[in-house]
């Protein structure tokens, strides 16, 4: 068995990767993680080479051999690129996100986000390929080395099951955690397997969500809210909106109906201190909807009731409308919208603005509301490209409008996508207008929501998704009409003594429900922002294992 320069590359690789990586911060962090890559990597590599030595046809190893250093360096390098550019790791989430991803968006992101990097990439490239051709390595294993070797491994495994026992961690929970953080190719293979497996899984997921509700599941009262709208908004950051302190007017409508000061006036409550526990969109979905959170993040998504089950099951139209292009595979978005008495994807080719949801709701969806409606819209709202979220007589705001201060920004490409993205938050204000409009005559509630925000050169020189505080921090309002004042004082003295709580987006369904009328067996006073029992002290956790401190 003989150790050559692509075993040594395949080994170092992860290593170089996991200098970039969250779990590496700080010295003690860092020492630890990259200790525990380098050993368990040598484990697996040297376990694979010792099958490739059974192998008799030179051929076949040769091959073997060049595809586990495709395999471990594009993943290592995948890790680095996630890591140096948006601070996320490489799990089973991502890999949803990836497979949940469009064509217009893959697109999109290749232009936007990888191809400027295309210096580092190549650069990874010829590093790649020059210690390939230079390192000349050829380390043959005797049986001593072999004895020496698998004692090392043997010591090794037992001091870290000591070290885990020693921590009163489960043994079982600490290989999990091993296997999901540190070990090459195993934590990738890990990933995408638990990924694919829920996509295999859609028939029994199609079921599970369409299970009818126990009759005593839910309570509605006898003056629920006949209208209930839910917008979910796309990328929107409040630390780049007017209405929460941005020097650049970019909410005029917004901002206008919060300047009514009086509470006897006001029909828009803004939150001051919402977070999304993730930062990016299918798996901020999938706690936003329906009553999984962070807490019980190890039941299925599909296992939870969500708000388009259980407004059914309480006698309301349900509709949701899509500016978003149907992912190519069938996922979470393409399963839990089913749920509703109907649902519409507006935007196939990913080339209309948001106004055309406004125009779809008055002609298909208006002539088919009741007595009670639930109605869902999301928002194609400020994703990247931000230049393409908005007509260009939205154009309002350019580069020399814009305060710099506090941002990373390196030359006047990216001054200009700031000002884009302002532009984009400046046309949501007015769909946000037209949508409350469509509901000013009526008994309704509108809940405005961000999936996530954006990090725009705020914590780094780079711009879109990151597991950073700013890439969290979403706008959250609530508008009721004036008949919905006149019929509820209380339900808006609640809503209005709730704004300045801190609050994470994966409980809104516990403070959603209740708020327009609808008690489920699911529902915590605890989560509820809206009730005097909420919980303003609990650890707000995002990305996974971040705390949320302001």
């Amino acid at each position: 068995m003989i150790l050559d320069n692509r075993f040594l590359l395949c080994w170092l690789a992860p290593i170089v990767a996991g200098l970039f990586s969250p779990y590496a911060q700080g010295f003690k962090h860092l020492v630890a993680f990259e200790s525990k890559i380098a050993f368990y990597g040598f484990l697996v590599l040297y376990l694979f080479y010792a099958l490739f030595a059974l192998i008799k046809s030179p051929l076949v190893v040769k091959i073997l051999k060049n595809t586990l250093v495709f395999i471990s360096v594009f993943f290592a390098f995948l890790h680095f690129f996630l890591a140096r550019y948006f601070d996320m790791l490489l799990t089973p989430s991502t890999i949803d996100t990836i497979l949940a991803t469009n064509l217009k968006e893959s697109h999109d992101f290749l232009t936007s986000m990888v191809l400027p990097h295309g210096g580092v990439i190549l650069g990874v490239v010829v590093a790649y390929v020059l210690f390939l051709y230079v390192v000349r390595v050829n380390v043959c294993l005797n049986r001593k080395i072999h004895i020496a070797l698998i004692t090392m491994f043997v010591l090794g495994i037992g001091a870290h099951m000591t070290k885990i026992k020693s921590v009163n961690m489960k043994l079982a929970y600490g290989a999990s955690q091993a296997i999901e953080r540190v070990i090459p190719l195993m934590r990738e293979g890990h990933a995408i397997y638990t990924s694919l497996k829920e996509y295999g899984n859609n028939q029994a997921i199609l079921q599970a969500i369409r299970e009818p509700l126990p009759k005593d599941y839910l309570k509605v009262d006898s003056d629920s809210v006949p209208n209930v709208v839910l917008i979910v908004g796309e990328s929107a950051s409040r630390n780049f909106m007017h209405l929460y302190g941005y020097p650049v007017p970019n909410t005029p409508f917004l901002s206008g109906l919060a300047e009514r000061e009086r509470e006897r006036d006001r029909n828009l409550f803004v939150f001051r201190d919402t977070i999304a526990p993730f930062g990016w969109t299918d798996r901020a979905l999938k706690v936003l909807l329906n009553y999984s959170d962070v807490e019980n993040r190890s039941t299925p998504w599909y296992e939870q009731k969500s708000f388009g089950a259980v407004f059914n099951a309480a006698g309301y139209q349900t509709f949701w409308l899509d500016n978003q292009q149907r992912p190519l595979l069938t996922n979470f978005y393409t399963i839990y919208p089913t749920v509703f008495t109907a649902h519409i994807w507006t935007n196939f080719e990913l080339k209309e603005y948001d106004q055309v949801l406004i125009d779809v709701f008055k002609a298909q969806i208006q002539p088919q509301l009741k007595e009670h409606n639930f109605i869902l819209f999301h928002l194609y709202g400020n994703h990247i490209y931000y230049h393409e979220r908005f007509p260009k007589d939205f154009a309002k705001f350019t580069p020399k409008d814009i305060p710099y201060q506090g941002l990373h920004v390196q030359n006047d490409k990216d001054k200009q996508i700031v000002a884009d993205y302002v532009n984009s938050i400046y046309y949501t204000d007015h769909i946000l207008k037209e949508i409350f409009n469509l509901f000013k005559d009526k008994n309704a509630i509108i809940f405005y929501i961000s999936d996530h925000a954006q990090d725009n050169f705020e914590s780094s020189t780079t711009y879109a998704h990151r597991c950073s505080t700013y890439g969290v921090e979403i706008p959250f309002v609530v508008y009721v009409t004036d008949t919905f004042k006149q019929k509820y004082p209380q339900k808006v003295k609640q809503i209005a003594e709730a704004i300045n709580k801190p609050f994470m987006s994966d409980d809104l369904i516990h403070s959603l429900l209740p708020i327009v009328g609808i008690h489920t067996k699911d529902n915590l006073e605890s989560k509820n922002l809206f009730s005097p029992q909420f919980d303003i002290k609990r650890k707000r956790i995002y990305c996974g294992d971040r705390l949320y401190e302001k």
